[in-house]
């Protein structure tokens, strides 16, 4: 996943710590950098892995924030530092983080972090940080719309909702330029067939053929009405390339979807 450049701002099986607000997470003093060891690397697609950190410092994240990573890069002066989303709920504990990360052909940290790195490395990170946030306090129903590694963050706020045991209803638009390529879609897939309240819908760019998608094309204006049919969202969160977000975030209000409830971020 590469840096956002732009962000807007139940009853439980298990006893689960009161959720906690962007106004509590906004007023904590700035994190500094930390060691984070890989205990483990999850390959996702040929191009993208889950890196799971174990934190020296662990502190209380909200589904939908990023953690800043920064490494030593051969010919530069000084340590680059990238954003990448946590995919990981908060619940019921936040000392380990899953972070997704989508190799980008000539990137300086990006390959390092996919292709470079072994379990018991370690890395340094700072976080968390961001307001594209979601918590059981903000309620449903919620649409989620994702293009590439913009699903990460909405993998957090829906591996959130399923471990607190939430019954919101959740609509979940991805898309990826083939199946194989979809962030999460193996888990996706069986969380959809586990909860009633989740519903993904997949669309290819690169894939006319592939009968897994429920689409084939670029996100569009009809299939944004046919993902609120029936279910307009009282919350909605976009992630991805900007035109994407802005043509969305748009159609959403034309739509009738309060525009204060429509959170945004964006990915170069």
């Amino acid at each position: 996943m590469v840096p956002p450049i732009d962000a807007t701002a139940a009853s439980a099986a298990t006893t689960i710590a009161p959720a906690r607000t962007v106004r509590d997470v906004s007023s904590r003093q700035p994190a500094r950098w930390q060691n984070a060891r890989v205990i483990d690397i999850i390959e996702e697609t040929p191009d993208a892995v889950t890196l799971r950190l174990r934190l020296v410092d662990s502190a209380d994240f909200l589904p939908g924030q990023y953690y800043n990573v920064r490494l030593t890069v051969a010919g530069r002066t000084g340590p680059i530092q990238r954003a990448y989303s946590v995919a990981s709920s908060p619940v019921p504990e936040t000392s380990t983080i899953d972070i997704g990360v989508r190799e980008v052909p000539g990137g300086l940290i990006s390959p390092q972090l996919v292709r470079g790195l072994s379990v018991g490395d370690q890395i340094q990170v700072r976080g968390p940080v961001g307001r594209f946030t979601w918590t059981m306090e903000d309620g449903g129903p919620v649409l989620l719309v994702g293009a590439g590694s913009g699903v990460v963050p909405l993998m957090s706020m829906v591996r959130y909702a399923v471990a607190a045991d939430l019954d919101i209803p959740m609509r979940l638009v991805c898309s990826s330029s083939s199946f194989d390529s979809a962030f999460y879609h193996r888990d996706l897939a069986n969380l959809a067939e586990q909860h009633s309240w989740l519903e993904v819908v997949h669309t290819l760019t690169r894939d006319s053929s592939d009968v897994r998608a429920a689409h084939h094309r670029r996100i569009d204006h009809r299939m944004i009405v046919e993902a609120v049919a029936g279910q307009l969202p009282r919350r909605a969160y976009i992630c991805g390339p900007p035109a994407m977000v802005e043509d969305v975030q748009g159609w959403l209000g034309e739509l009738g979807v309060d525009p204060h409830w429509v959170r945004i971020e964006k990915y170069d």
